[in-house]
């Protein structure tokens, strides 16, 4: 069994998760498969998981490095000159349209693809990654607080609340596309009320 180099590996590693990418984006997560993505590696099936268990693993760790969305949301908020109830529900509607334009991310949005997904997951790999993106989004909810923007409250609370807003979205399929608007109309004008308190 040949071994891989340091050097090796990350080239290794960086191309499935590049061609990955590509080939989830082209062909949907369902319709790709290991084989797909290690003939475009040049790699045998065997070397694919010395890097990841599954190909739900490897979706997730593309999904979760979507840093240009990332930094979109975050440091185009942190720069908006709005009052604080404008800029709390133009964030919400800034991530649920990110959402719906980015291909990897209404794969993972899609509610009956999400949950076949996160059911072969690691449990040490969820609760890794849901602790790095709480700590993020502590520190945007406090950087936030600071400027006034939002009411003096637990920032992990509300980093929970912004979670729960953006995880509403897998409900679209069930809530009907007419129908969810209009909903996420009602409830991120109530959260951004309640979160920065009544208008000056």
């Amino acid at each position: 069994m040949s071994k891989f180099t340091e050097n090796e590996r990350e080239q290794i590693r960086q191309c499935l998760l590049t061609k990955g990418k590509e080939l989830f984006i082209r062909y949907g997560f369902a319709k790709t498969s290991i084989d797909d993505i290690v003939q475009a590696c040049g790699i045998g099936k065997g070397s694919f998981y010395k890097f990841f268990s599954s190909k739900e693993e490897l979706f997730y760790y593309i999904v979760n490095g979507q840093e240009e969305v990332r930094n979109r949301l975050i440091v185009e908020h942190l720069q908006e000159n709005l009052p604080p109830r404008e800029m709390i529900s133009s964030f919400f509607y800034l991530a649920l349209r990110l959402a719906d334009e980015n291909p990897l991310l209404q794969q993972w949005f899609d509610e009956g693809e999400h949950e076949r997904i996160v059911r072969k997951l690691p449990a040490h790999l969820i609760k890794d990654t849901t602790r790095d993106n709480v700590k993020t989004g502590i520190q945007f909810i406090q950087s936030l607080i600071e400027r006034g923007v939002l009411k003096e409250n637990d920032p992990e609370v509300i980093a929970g609340v912004f979670a729960a807003i953006l995880m509403l979205r897998t409900l679209k399929e069930r809530l009907g596309h007419e129908l969810f608007p209009k909903i996420m109309d009602v409830i991120i004008d109530c959260i951004a009320q309640g979160l920065t308190g009544p208008e000056k």
